[in-house]
């Protein structure tokens, strides 16, 4: 295959993998393209009308074992999209050029995606019926506190019952295993505002043999209904090699806003540390921060850099607050395995500024743009 040629092969390929491949065309050709090749070049993807296939299924072309995909046509050496994909790709477009508005290290965070997309340790709950052929049967479930532990740690969860009558007993037992060994069982506490919930608090952990990581299980026995049963949900337990220290002052410096964090570790490496900067008086989540960076030393600083345009989208002057940091250093020589530090602080006072101290100065990725302007070619 030549490097100007894209083949497609296998039947499976979805509208959302053809969007996806708009997409890499265009990053694939303006990352290895001279512009003059670029803007020329045109992926070999063959068409045909056959009115048997479904609109949304791409043929495979049994002479040359390429795919058929729905929605374009070819015309001479050029592709066209029909109107429902140029709606489409066109939309994706806007997303794009919605998205490149901000530097990725320094997102503002819309309406519901704090959960979803930018708190790193959120832990996922167990919930499964208490008898599996009964489908009116209670559901239990099982949540940790959250889902990384370190050394010295108080692991924590919830157990709850949920499809049960108020009226009707139940209680539950937990212990926690690691290799199929007890290390400790829970002190258990009722939920007093919710009937059935139960609050399941271990033992600070002190296993200081972990090399790297190990999987603990949380293992909760529901007595429900004269009946017991076992629910288990994993948790990891890491050993650390790192520690976020403390923060210096915050600065303005052209359009962005630096927060500059002091950081110890015992293996020098590249280290990546994200946070969420959140309004001092609301407690409103407003930007996302990503800062890395190679620290030659067992003592290093990682600098959170975030933009005024960001800053200005999630509309808060300050002061603010520094919360939800995860620090790790990223796979590198000897192991190739990532490490995570431990954040003793669960959250930093960070001084705001009036927006009028800021370079008001939008963020341009040239590159980014590019991509963006081939898609919106694509879709027109």
């Amino acid at each position: 295959m030549s490097k100007h040629s894209i083949f497609l092969s296998g039947k499976g390929i979805s509208m959302a993998a053809l969007f996806s491949l708009a997409i890499l065309v265009c990053i694939y050709t303006l990352s290895e393209e001279p512009d003059e090749v670029a803007a020329t070049y045109t992926p070999e993807i063959t068409t045909d009308s056959d009115d048997k296939q479904s609109p949304e299924s791409p043929t495979e072309d049994q002479g040359n074992g390429l795919v058929v995909l729905p929605g374009i046509e070819k015309k001479g050496q050029d592709f066209d999209f029909d109107d429902e994909m140029k709606l489409r790709l066109q939309r994706i477009s806007e997303a794009y050029e919605e998205q490149i508005k901000y530097p990725s290290f320094s997102v503002p965070i819309e309406a519901g995606e704090l959960e979803s997309k930018y708190l790193p340790d959120m832990p996922v709950a167990t919930e499964l019926p208490a008898d599996f052929k009964n489908a009116d049967s209670p559901s239990l479930s099982v949540t940790p506190g959250q889902f990384r532990y370190f050394s010295g740690d108080v692991v924590t969860a919830r157990a709850d019952i949920s499809g049960l009558d108020v009226e009707e007993s139940s209680y539950v037992s937990a212990r926690l295993l690691m290799q199929g060994k007890p290390l400790g069982f829970a002190v258990v506490v009722p939920v007093e505002e919710r009937a059935h919930s139960f609050q399941l608090t271990f033992d600070p952990l002190a296993l200081n043999a972990i090399e790297w990581k190990e999987n603990m299980t949380i293992e909760v026995e529901f007595h429900v209904l004269d009946e017991i049963y076992t629910r288990s949900i994993s948790v990891e337990y890491l050993n650390t090699i790192a520690q976020v220290e403390d923060i210096a002052g915050s600065e303005v410096q052209g359009e962005y806003l630096l927060i500059p964090v002091y950081v110890a570790t015992e293996k020098p490496g590249f280290h990546r540390l994200q946070a969420n900067l959140y309004d001092a008086n609301s407690d409103a989540p407003l930007v996302h921060l990503v800062a890395e960076d190679q620290l030659t030393s067992t003592n290093g600083l990682l600098t959170f850099k975030a933009h005024i345009s960001a800053l200005k989208a999630a509309g808060s002057e300050g002061p603010y607050r520094l919360k939800d940091l995860m620090l790790r250093r990223l796979p590198s020589e000897p192991d190739y395995i990532t490490e995570f530090g431990r954040i003793e602080q669960n959250a930093f006072e960070v001084e705001g500024y009036r927006f009028s101290a800021y370079q008001d100065k939008p963020y341009i990725n040239q590159k980014a743009q590019r991509i963006a302007n081939e898609l919106r070619k694509l879709g027109s």
